[in-house]
């Protein structure tokens, strides 16, 4: 019986996920993610798996239809088009929530570093500026307000981590009150808010964990930096076209608020000239929060596995439209 064939666009996040695509499947490798390339390579396969900055669009699913199965090599799924593909009755996995610990431990990282003002404090000792320690001023992260916007996975890793780690004070913002999240947060002694204005008033952090949708897309911007306090922080470990970059700059370029730290740009990797990235009061890191060496390898052979089951007519442990597997069989 010949192996299904699986279009594999770039590299999974670790080694073990391609050995586990290559036993169950025939894998065809491409690194050329340009749409019209795309459409000519998915005709004859049976899947395919990516990662960004690749995207499966409209276009590359109507060049086969009859795809059994799209997956994310991770986490995030904006750079795949669901709606469409379960309009198509094909299944889109991907590994969610298995990164968490890590983009939370960046998150934490990133809030520490600037509270303790590390970045300055390096560039100023590597100067030979000893001195700067009696001019850069560092804060204790005890007591300090921190708002999430968002409250999933890794909001509540690093919701956790803040309050029993760091004694901060912790609010939520939800859209709506949901029963289930409510009862997390209160057994972590965290408050839920359903108005973000205030939770940007009121918070010495900011840090975002909401998905990037077409709701969220540019959603936090200048009506939302301005109420921040002078002194505060904004983090974002989670999709950068959720912020409005221009405004982000102003308000930090300005010194309206206190500085940010940003693990993820629009778009990505960010142009080199990006104003962001001169800015003295900026942390950037290359979106990284969720790839370390454990998460890599949980992602991949997860991502794997999930698959080479669809292709072999058994339900994924993963999906993000489970209302089409009607027809695959429950194992």
């Amino acid at each position: 019986m010949s192996k299904p064939r699986v279009l594999q666009i770039l590299s999974m996040y670790h080694p073990e996920g391609e050995k586990i695509l290559q036993k169950g499947a025939e894998v065809i490798r491409t690194d050329d993610y340009n749409i019209a390339h795309l459409c000519e390579c998915v005709k004859d396969v049976d899947g395919i798996v990516l990662r960004a900055p690749a995207k499966i669009t409209k276009e590359v699913i109507n060049a086969n239809p009859n795809l059994k199965v799209i997956s994310g090599a991770g986490v995030g799924l904006d750079n795949i088009d669901v709606e469409y593909a379960t309009k198509m009755g094909i299944p889109v996995l991907h590994a969610p929530a298995v990164n968490k610990r890590s983009t939370a431990e960046h998150t934490v990282m990133l809030i520490i570093a600037l509270a303790k003002s590390v970045i300055p404090f390096n560039e100023n000792m590597k100067n030979g500026n000893y001195n700067s320690r009696m001019s850069i001023k560092s804060f204790e992260l005890k007591g300090k307000k921190v708002g999430l916007i968002g409250f999933g996975n890794i909001a509540q890793e690093v919701a956790k981590s803040l309050k029993l780690g760091f004694d901060m004070d912790v609010t939520a913002w939800v859209r709506k009150y949901k029963p289930e999240k409510h009862k997390i947060a209160h057994q972590l002694g965290v408050e839920i808010n359903t108005n973000m204005y205030e939770v940007f008033r009121q918070s010495d952090f900011i840090s975002i964990h909401i998905p990037l949708n077409d709701q969220t897309k540019y959603s936090i911007d200048q009506r939302y930096f301005a109420l921040m306090k002078p002194s505060a922080f904004l983090i974002n470990t989670a999709r950068g076209a959720i912020l409005n970059q221009s405004d982000l700059y102003h308000v930090l370029k300005e010194g309206k608020i206190g500085g940010a730290g940003l693990d993820v740009f629009d778009p990505e990797p960010p142009e080199k000239d990006l104003p962001l990235l001169s800015l003295p009061n900026v942390i950037v890191t290359p979106h990284v929060g969720g790839t370390t060496v454990e998460s890599n390898y949980i992602m991949s052979s997860t991502v794997a596995e999930n698959v080479i089951r669809v292709l072999t007519e058994k339900r994924p442990d993963y999906i993000a439209n489970p209302e089409v597997l009607n027809t695959i069989k429950q194992e």
